[in-house]
């Protein structure tokens, strides 16, 4: 699941999946801004078939953070 989630992500962010890890965080590169957060929630939702709570969202720090949820069903 972590490489398929790694280039998933790596591909709505549009970067080359190797510059990624799980431990990659918002700010760590200048292509996920708030506006591609936003976006890479939407598409883990759409991809993954999991609902993301909006509270839940700020929390949603790095990439690993992302996958607990992908693992945890939302």
């Amino acid at each position: 699941m972590t490489d398929d989630f790694i280039a998933f992500a790596a591909s709505v962010l549009g970067v080359p999946p190797e510059t990624l890890s799980l431990e990659t965080a918002c700010g760590d590169i200048p292509e996920w801004d708030s506006v591609m957060h936003l976006r890479l929630v939407m598409e883990t939702e759409s991809r993954y078939g999991v609902s993301i709570p909006l509270e839940r969202i700020p929390d949603l720090r790095s990439l690993a953070d992302f996958a607990r949820i992908i693992k945890s069903g939302g």
